[in-house]
């Protein structure tokens, strides 16, 4: 089972506070002994509209209509299949729990702080995510954005991994097995495995600054040599690292970047839209890229920043669909198809 996870801590300064009109009504309410708080309540409702805001009108995609997503407090399990797959006010079952969440491909954990999406390979693919008054009670907040906000940025990044896991990362399962490698394998695995070679961080370091600035270049052919220099940097890193044995890792790192860094975009895109968010890029930016300290998060973001205002979006029908290209080869054909630099 590989599983798609963000640290707690990976949205603490990311997101700008906002407030969502809800679009879907919380989830009932069962027996007393699982009565949802109006605290928790209200987070479900405004984190349910702004997925289904998110991936419509920013994303330009539908999700899956059988996402299932779990949410949970300190005593019961909320379980939904169309609350983010569907349109309608979202269904629920509800059932109490003793410290342990049994999800749906009949797993158990324990019932504390996390935050991640899976696939079991047997066609379980699911969201699970403890309510605003766990992660509070495990003594986890944001001074600046408040919980509740930093959560849904949460829910908004994981939310994109499940739409993806058929594509990306169904991709990533088979190059682990093809190499062999180890269960904890994930988008962080490179960032553990090179930070020391300071030659190599310098370099992500500085091809990380060129996306960002072809990104908001003045003019389409100051950001295509902005991209393209990046890129050469890139190639001339995976030359020198990526060889013998660690050859995989540039696939590898081209699909982490993609998987991550769509997502991360989701999230920026959704914070400083005007209908919600509404935070101005000085505000929201930092959260994202400066606070960032994971490669795959931060380089990825700027990845998708930069082939934005070369294709003008157009990636997301492929990112967000069918994945038969990865974020690098899409803005290696967006320079190219610009023209000379």
């Amino acid at each position: 089972m590989l599983n798609y996870s963000v640290a707690p801590s990976l949205f603490c300064v990311v997101l700008a506070a906002l407030t969502l009109s809800a679009c879907a009504s919380a989830p009932p309410l069962a027996a007393p002994a699982c009565a949802m708080s109006d605290e928790d309540g209200a987070w479900i409702d405004r984190s349910v509209a702004a997925w289904r805001f998110a991936t419509r009108e920013i994303g330009g995609f539908e999700p899956p209509v059988d996402m299932q997503s779990v949410f949970f407090d300190a005593d019961c399990v909320w379980v939904s299949s169309d609350a983010l797959g569907g349109a309608s006010a979202p269904t629920w079952r509800v059932s109490a729990h003793a410290g342990v969440v049994t999800l749906p491909d009949g797993e158990e954990m324990p019932a504390g702080v996390t935050s991640f999406t899976t696939d079991d390979g047997r066609g379980a693919r699911y969201f699970v995510m403890p309510m605003p008054s766990v992660w509070a009670a495990g003594g986890v907040s944001n001074a600046t954005l408040g919980l509740e906000t930093m959560m849904t940025g949460v829910l908004l990044h994981e939310g994109a991994h499940v739409v993806q896991i058929p594509t990306y990362g169904a991709r990533i399962d088979r190059l682990s097995e093809a190499n062999n490698l180890p269960d904890d394998f994930n988008d962080d695995s490179m960032q553990r495995r090179f930070e020391a070679d300071d030659v190599f961080a310098a370099s992500i370091e500085r091809e990380t600054e060129l996306l960002f600035a072809a990104a908001v270049a003045p003019d389409d052919g100051e950001a295509r040599r902005l991209a393209f220099e990046a890129r050469e940097l890139m190639r001339a890193r995976a030359a020198r690292s990526f060889v013998g044995e660690a050859a995989y890792w540039a696939e590898a790192e081209d699909v982490w970047l993609t998987f991550e860094g769509s997502a991360q975009w989701l999230g920026y895109q959704w914070v400083t839209s005007p209908r919600d968010g509404a935070a101005p890029h000085f505000d929201a930016m930092p959260g994202f890229d400066q606070r960032s300290r994971w490669w795959s998060q931060k380089q990825g973001l700027a990845l998708f920043m930069a082939l934005s205002r070369l294709d003008d979006g157009a990636w997301r029908t492929t990112v967000f669909g069918d994945g038969s290209k990865t974020g690098l080869e899409l803005i290696d054909e967006a320079i190219a198809a610009d023209g000379p630099r």
